[in-house]
C-alpha cells in the first residue's frame, strides 16, 4: 500500500534468506523484473533520499552497510516504473527504480525520479519512494548556460520551483514527445535515443531494505 502523508514508513523486522544485494540502480532494476522483490542497495539517488550517503565500497564493509539474511533491519515498501521507450516503430520496454533523464546536461528536457534526487541535485523535493505518483520535471525548450546554472545550483537545495522554465507534476502516467530523439538515461544506465517515452507507476513493486538506525 502506498504511503499516506503523516504514515510511518517501513517496518523493522528480520531480513529474508533471499534478500538480494544490488550495486546500483540499474542491478536492482534488473532484479525486480527477474521477479525478485526484497532488494538492498549498495549506491545511488534512492539512498540520497533517505538520508543516507552512497556507501563507498573502499572504506565500508557491505555487512556494515546492508542488513544480512537473518538479521534486523528496515523494510522500506518501494514503488517502481513501467518505461515505453520509442523511436519510429521501434520500442522498447525497462523498469526503473530510481530515475528517467531525458536530454544532456547542457540540454536537460525532461526528468522523472522517485526519490527526488538526480545525482546531488534535489529536483523534486515534494516526491516520496511510495507515495504512488511519478514526479516530473520538465525544461524549457531554450535555456541560455548562465540560467542553467542558476537553476542547478538551487536545486542543490531543493529551492528551484517555481521557476518559470520549469513545468513540475505528480502524476500517475506522464509522456514525453520530443520534436527529435534525445538522449535517454534510466537508473544510471544510457539506452540509446528516443522521440516519445512513457512512464507509469507500479506501487509496491519491491522492498528495500537498509540497516535499521
Amino acid at each position: 500500500m502506498t504511503i499516506r502523508p503523516g504514515e510511518p514508513w517501513g517496518e523493522t523486522r528480520t531480513a529474508p534468506s533471499g534478500l538480494v544485494t544490488a550495486d546500483d540502480e540499474a542491478a536492482l532494476a534488473s532484479a525486480i523484473t527477474d521477479g525478485r522483490r526484497d532488494v538492498a542497495l549498495r549506491t545511488g539517488e534512492l539512498l540520497r533520499a533517505l538520508g543516507r550517503a552512497p556507501i563507498n565500497a573502499r572504506t565500508t564493509s557491505q555487512r556494515d552497510t546492508v542488513p544480512q539474511p537473518g538479521e534486523s533491519g528496515l523494510a522500506l515498501p518501494c514503488d517502481a516504473y513501467d518505461v515505453v521507450l520509442r523511436r519510429g516503430t521501434d520500442e522498447q520496454h525497462v523498469v526503473a527504480v530510481s530515475t528517467v533523464i531525458i536530454g544532456t546536461l547542457r540540454t536537460p528536457h525532461w526528468w522523472a525520479s522517485s526519490g527526488g534526487f538526480v545525482g546531488p541535485l534535489n529536483a523534486s523535493p515534494r516526491a516520496h519512494p511510495n507515495d504512488g505518483v511519478i514526479d516530473t520535471l520538465e525544461f524549457a525548450r531554450r535555456l541560455s548556460l548562465r540560467t542553467l546554472l542558476a537553476i542547478r545550483r538551487r536545486m542543490r537545495l531543493g529551492d528551484h520551483l517555481p521557476h518559470p522554465a520549469l513545468t513540475a507534476r505528480r502524476v500517475e502516467h506522464a509522456e514525453w514527445q520530443g520534436s527529435h530523439p534525445a538522449p535517454v538515461i534510466v537508473d544510471g544506465r544510457h539506452h540509446g535515443r528516443f522521440d516519445a517515452v512513457s512512464v507509469a507507476v507500479r506501487p509496491d513493486a519491491f522492498t528495500l531494505w537498509v540497516v535499521a538506525q
